[in-house]
């Protein structure tokens, strides 16, 4: 995408950035977001200005790697400065958007690789032919991952219902989102020797198909563990919000009765277990 005019860039680019926020923002269960229209503005600035600072980031550093790591983090923070999401739910959107935009397009350019006859990155961007029907392709497969999101309510998390204040919680999402990401940089190299390079040998070809898929399963399980995670952690916090509202009913009726001193005992009961947890 370095030889692209500016014009042609921010025509591919902006799209994307509002496919990954859409796709992160359904998948992490914010999906209130989109009604507002006051949010759809500013989801459409946070595009714009990130498609013409990946314009120019890309002038200045070499690697696709470094790329995506720099566009990550200026993105997230826009989200937390412009639409004032929490640090971990902006992080876990830029993850989650990211991975789902690696995980169609990794398949549908492997697919376009051969039917298209690409043969290298100047071979595809530098020829329309082949970048119109490319990007259509991968476009659609985007919007159609949306509708499937929206209207199966398919979610990794429930942001918009959470109030897990666990510390172990967030470390243990950090971790795992951590894993998916460096899974995700990882997929990317190889698909993209798999795609641009003609070279390798055929052996070497189905070998880095294999890891590919291999890694995108990993991920994937990954991704279902981070699921498994909220669920445990939001199931325990109602669980104790259950038990802490029977203890105060439980002490209610303690001081209706006068049992003053056994309501004294409970209260100290339940303060000593509300510090605990």
């Amino acid at each position: 995408m370095d030889k692209l005019s500016f014009i042609s860039f921010m025509s591919i680019s902006f799209p994307e950035q509002i496919i990954v926020f859409i796709l992160g923002t359904l998948f992490i269960g914010k999906k209130s977001i989109l009604k507002s229209p006051v949010n759809i503005v500013k989801v459409v600035f946070i595009s714009l200005l990130m498609s013409a600072l990946n314009y120019i980031i890309r002038k200045y550093l070499n690697y696709e790697l470094e790329i995506t790591i720099f566009s990550m983090l200026l993105f997230t923070l826009l989200l937390i400065f412009v639409l004032k999401y929490r640090f971990y739910e902006a992080i876990s959107l830029s993850v989650f958007g990211f991975l789902l935009i690696l995980i169609i397009e990794i398949p549908m350019s492997l697919l376009l690789k051969n039917l298209l006859e690409i043969t290298s990155p100047a071979d595809l961007y530098n020829n329309y032919s082949k970048l119109v029907p490319w990007v259509f392709s991968v476009r659609f497969m985007q919007i159609i991952t949306i509708i499937l999101l929206y209207k199966f309510d398919i979610k990794v998390f429930d942001m918009e219902n959470s109030n897990i204040k666990k510390k172990e919680f967030y470390i243990q999402i950090a971790v795992y989102l951590i894993s998916i990401l460096s899974l995700a940089f990882l997929t990317i190299i190889m698909a993209k020797v798999l795609i641009f390079n003609d070279n390798i040998s055929e052996s070497s070809n189905n070998l880095l198909r294999m890891n590919i898929c291999i890694t995108l399963f990993i991920t994937a399980t990954l991704t279902v563990a981070v699921r498994d995670t909220y669920s445990y952690y939001k199931n325990k916090n109602v669980l104790n919000n259950n038990e802490l509202i029977q203890n105060i009913d439980l002490i209610y009726d303690m001081i209706t009765q006068k049992k003053y001193r056994e309501a004294k005992e409970a209260l100290q009961n339940l303060k000593s277990h509300i510090n605990k947890n």
